[in-house]
């Protein structure tokens, strides 16, 4: 009776540790989704990183013809829009003077960016599909799209929409000079080519200023 006794005793226990174990292990989930749901609707990162999300998709559903010159083209038009929207919520909603008034003076330059790309892609006929050029730029694109990912959700972004847009706007800015620099490996139209060069160029300056304005190093 007393062994009856004992187990029924050690059942309960068991019983007790088990069902204090799934409420905290529901606590904990609860808690996790309500930061990750908090995070996500956090409209500092949302406003910023939905253009990009957009802009990437949007380059993915690309069909390559395989030509350098007609696909970086496309490439580089729908990136350019991104930055104009990612720009534009940065005049919209930005608090910093300095940050604004360089993200007005980038908008302004997109559009003659815009210009020439929509010049070349009338002048460009897909003849010449290159392989090599299409998996690496397909790589490139890739990687933009697992590091805004990873961006999204580390610590990387804060409750400030100006700081999350220097962030941004500096990895954008690497991106155009990522797919910029492969293009340039395999590109034969010369009016496109000296644009990707100079693309590559300005990135980088804008690159420093925006790292000498926040004090990050070079």
């Amino acid at each position: 009776m007393k062994t009856r006794q004992a187990n029924l005793s050690i059942w309960a226990l068991a019983a007790l540790l088990s069902s204090s174990s799934l409420m905290a292990c529901a606590q904990a989930t609860t808690g996790a989704a309500t930061a990750s749901t908090a995070q996500a609707s956090d409209p500092a990162k949302t406003t910023l990183l939905q253009p990009l999300q957009q802009m990437i998709a949007k380059m993915k559903k690309l069909q390559a013809t395989g030509d350098p010159d007609f696909d970086y083209a496309f490439q580089a038009k729908i990136h350019t829009q991104g930055a104009q929207d990612l720009l534009k919520q940065e005049i919209q909603n930005g608090k910093d003077s300095s940050l604004k008034q360089m993200a007005k003076t980038m908008l302004a330059a997109t559009d003659a960016d815009i210009n020439v790309l929509n010049s070349a892609l009338t002048e460009i006929k897909p003849t010449r599909p290159n392989q090599a050029f299409v998996q690496q730029q397909s790589q490139n694109i890739e990687a933009m799209n697992l590091k805004l990912q990873q961006t999204g959700a580390s610590d990387k972004l804060t409750s400030s929409l100006d700081s999350n847009f220097s962030n941004l706007l500096l990895d954008h800015r690497q991106d155009a000079i990522d797919m910029a620099t492969t293009y340039l490996q395999y590109g034969k139209n010369s009016s496109l080519k000296a644009f990707a060069q100079q693309l590559v160029d300005k990135s980088k300056q804008q690159m420093s200023t925006m790292k000498a304005m926040s004090g990050t190093p070079k």
